[in-house]
């Protein structure tokens, strides 16, 4: 491989961010690596590959850029552009950024390198700061395309994964809904106001904390960073981060267009086809717009890095009525509630084996010859092996059995019995894994106010939860109780691999 390895950059669960120097063409390059234990998971290969697809079709001096795929150590690997600059998240951090002027160029960069992806039918999906890079130029860059979709190839995810970071994510994230260009422009604002303020608009502890901030959110909430900003600003603002996606900027080249920014950029301008929705953006002032467009450039900006940031203009230029629709359409009337991973629950009678219980410290008779076996599930079960109980994993050792066939049931109380014949060899440890979660399926629970959930009269967990339920194929009865309503009950489906989700309103009261 013609790349030296100088340092790791960044690590996530998912992937190594190592900076390299390519000997061959003498520059510096960033290497994206896939952990070698995921390689192996196919959907996590696929979208690992699908990103580099994604960013090599890209073409803007606002995206970085996509050189190669590769392998690496086993591995499949990414090379990048290298930008030498740092984070949005960094300078937000140092207070450099809190200026309407800055947070006008965020936003000018950011919507060019988002018009070339959204024309492309690509979604980044994640828009935050962490995700935005300013180069020592001032020049600003979308990366990491890791949660791209393409809206003319079916989703690849693990299925129940939640994509997005909780507090930049559009209330139809949230609530697993049809996502579209709109789902970037929600995040866009959201980290515009970051800019400006230095804080979070949804800052939570958790993801169902998060959540329940962005779908209670108001565009009213907003009015305070007039005094931070201006009115107009403010008004742009409401236009991307509206609850409703049909009150947002229809398209990200509407949005760039809103600025009424002049230079050299071919994103700049809109069409006169670009889609409207219907929407007018209105003149403030005749004598505003006689006046033209200002230009505004931005000084050094000083940091750690010493970067140099050049600012360019933007102007928000709304009519009053579609602000004031913006007013009167902007809740969202929903909380979320995502439950928990199932916990242990006594087994069902039905289920239950008749057979007598033993600790895992019994030794059970044995022949001459005798071999090893290792017991792993998920999530959690009971394991039994030829109708003997040995506990729940995981268990504390692997367990000794005579050579020759047995049977392994794992059981668990939200899925089917797993059953499987194994072969046991003498001196060799044979591994046994059951996976329950290979055939589920994942319901997402959302209620209003609150309320504990029930699945076939089992309780789960109270809203807002962290997780999806996993369940097993099948028709569930799903039961909705607060104490101050009627129960509310739903009757779902679900099917292998699949995510549903569950909104419901109490409205009788007790």
């Amino acid at each position: 491989m013609p790349f030296t390895i100088e340092e790791k950059i960044s690590e996530s669960s998912f992937t190594s961010v190592y900076r390299a120097f390519d000997t061959v063409l003498q520059r510096r390059i960033l290497l994206k690596v896939l952990h070698k234990h995921l390689a192996a998971d196919h959907d996590l290969y696929q979208r690992f590959v699908r990103e580099a697809q994604a960013c090599a079709a890209l073409r803007s001096e606002h995206i970085v850029q996509v050189y190669e795929l590769i392998e690496y150590e086993g591995s499949p690997a990414i090379v990048l552009e290298f930008v030498d600059g740092t984070s949005l998240k960094n300078l937000i951090v140092t207070g450099t950024t809190r200026s309407l002027k800055y947070a006008r160029k965020v936003a000018l960069h950011t919507l060019r390198g988002l018009v070339v992806a959204h024309d492309r039918g690509i979604i980044h999906r994640d828009i935050k700061p962490g995700n935005i890079l300013v180069m020592i130029d001032g020049t600003i860059k979308v990366t990491d395309f890791g949660l791209a979709y393409l809206a003319s190839v079916p989703t690849i995810t693990a299925q129940g994964m939640v994509l997005g970071t909780p507090a930049y994510m559009s209330p139809e994230q949230v609530c697993h809904e049809e996502i579209d260009q709109r789902t970037d422009l929600f995040s866009l604002g959201a980290t515009l106001v970051e800019v400006v303020t230095g804080d979070r608009l949804f800052e939570g502890t958790s993801y169902a904390e998060c959540a329940k901030k962005i779908l209670s959110f108001k565009v009213e909430m907003l009015d305070y960073l007039v005094e931070k900003s201006s009115p107009d600003f403010v008004k742009f603002l409401k236009l991307l981060l509206a609850p409703k996606k049909k009150n947002r900027f229809a398209t990200s080249r509407e949005a760039l267009y809103a600025l009424d920014q002049d230079g050299s950029s071919i994103f700049i301008s809109a069409p006169l086809t670009a889609p409207r929705r219907n929407r007018r953006i209105g003149l403030l002032s005749g004598a505003a717009v006689l006046l033209g467009v200002f230009a505004f450039f931005l000084a050094t900006v000083n940091h750690s890095s010493n970067y140099r940031t050049s600012g360019l203009t933007l102007r928000a230029v709304l009519s009053d009525t579609t602000a004031a629709r913006m007013n009167t359409n902007g809740e969202v009337q929903r909380k979320l509630g995502i439950s928990s991973p199932v916990q242990p629950e006594p087994l069902q009678q039905s289920r239950v084996l008749k057979q007598r219980e033993i600790s895992t410290t019994t030794s059970i008779p044995l022949s001459m010859d005798s071999g090893t076996v290792l017991l792993t599930s998920t999530p959690w079960a009971k394991v039994y092996v030829d109708n003997v109980f040995f506990g729940e994993t995981p268990l504390s050792r692997p367990l000794t059995f005579s050579t020759g066939k047995h049977t392994v049931t794992f059981m668990h109380p939200s899925f089917g019995p797993i059953h499987q014949t194994i072969t046991v060899k003498k001196n060799r440890e044979l591994h046994v894994a059951g996976n329950f979660i290979k055939s589920a399926g994942f319901l997402n629970c959302i209620a209003t106010p609150w309320a504990e959930v029930y699945i076939d009269e089992q309780y789960k967990d109270t809203t807002p939860l962290e997780r999806p339920i996993v369940l097993s194929p099948g028709k569930h009865q799903v039961r909705f109780k607060n104490s101050s309503f009627v129960d509310v009950l739903r009757e779902v489906e679900i099917k292998s691999k699949d995510t549903i989700s569950l909104c419901i309103f109490f409205e009788k009261q007790r």
